[in-house]
């Protein structure tokens, strides 16, 4: 997997779950998938991760970070195949 796409999400997934958690619950799941990845970077987990998602699909609340992070998480998706 793509190491500078891993280091920058590590840096602001926590962030982003802990500033928009409350109201985008998804993102619990989302961070707990992406920690999984890291483990086991399996087609299944980015399966999930595109349904937690929505297909990365941005909400119409989402901050810069927010946007990144899910843009990040499909750039690491597609580095994965």
């Amino acid at each position: 997997m793509n190491q500078e796409i891993i280091k920058e999400l590590d840096k602001i997934l926590p962030v982003v779950d802990r500033v928009h958690g409350d109201h985008h619950p998804e993102l619990h799941k989302v961070l707990e998938l992406y920690n999984t990845l890291k483990e086991n970077a399996s087609k299944e987990v980015f399966e999930k991760l595109r349904e937690v998602t929505t297909d990365y699909t941005i909400p119409s609340d989402a901050c810069p970070t927010y946007e990144k992070t899910y843009r990040l998480l499909e750039a690491l998706e597609k580095d994965s195949q």
